[in-house]
């Protein structure tokens, strides 16, 4: 097993925080271009699920870059856009949802911390974390691609919502699985176990707020609301 702690000078710590936040600044400017061409409502939101979509693209891209080069810019990457992304929660704060505020502000907070982990225990990084890093973090792009496309005025049904909510978890499983495959069930490093419960913790806190989010809208459902299978049913029948 390796160290835990990898030691940092001064001189790399600064260089990481220009980067990030070099980051969060070419995201900033990207969400004024967009938002300056877009028109109608839920701007902020559609703009962000573009950068999202945006970000994935550019984690594959450095991905033929070697690990330990795709580590360096992958965490300062993410810690940038997800400081951006927090910086717009705090823009359009009274703009946006409660639960999407609150959804945001807790998924961020926590990813925060754990970017600040992985960036003091990622060491080494292998290929196996590269690929199931990159496996994991697109899984979002069914959920990011279906908001994207609601919050520009299409019409989505309910039932092609939960399609998407599975095709996502069917993806993070699968992103587990190759990852445990390429480790050949054994893991050689720290920075592997790190990086699995940090995966597994974002699972949890995900579907927390998708069932209080399916709970409340079973609460909010009209007393008259019947799904089409028991229309069809009862046309049978009668």
């Amino acid at each position: 097993m390796d160290e835990l702690i990898a030691t940092l000078s001064l001189g790399e710590l600064i260089d990481f925080w220009q980067a990030t936040l070099s980051v969060t600044g070419i995201f900033l400017i990207l969400d004024a271009i967009i938002m300056s061409r877009l028109s109608g409502p839920h701007r902020a939101e559609r703009s962000h699920y573009a950068l999202c979509l945006f970000s994935i693209l550019i984690y594959l891209a450095i991905v033929p870059l070697g690990a330990q080069t795709f580590k360096e810019y992958w965490i300062q990457i993410i810690t940038g856009f997800y400081l951006f992304d927090l910086c717009i929660i705090a823009r359009d704060w009274h703009q946006l949802k409660p639960s999407y505020r609150i959804f945001y502000s807790v998924h961020h907070g926590a990813s925060l911390g754990f970017f600040f982990l992985w960036h003091f225990t990622f060491e080494p990084f292998t290929q196996a974390m590269v690929i199931a890093a990159v496996a994991w973090l697109s899984s979002d792009i069914w959920r990011w691609s279906e908001q994207l496309w609601r919050l520009s005025g299409h019409h989505l049904a309910s039932h092609y919502r939960h399609m998407v909510d599975r095709l996502e978890r069917v993806h993070r499983l699968i992103a587990y699985v190759v990852f445990f495959w390429m480790v050949d069930f054994h893991f050689q490093h720290r920075s592997e176990i790190i990086l699995l419960l940090s995966g597994i913790t974002m699972d949890v806190i995900d579907s927390y707020f998708v069932k209080k989010a399916r709970s409340k809208a079973q609460k909010t459902r009209p007393a008259s609301y019947q799904p089409l299978i028991e229309k069809k049913a009862a046309k049978k029948a009668a």
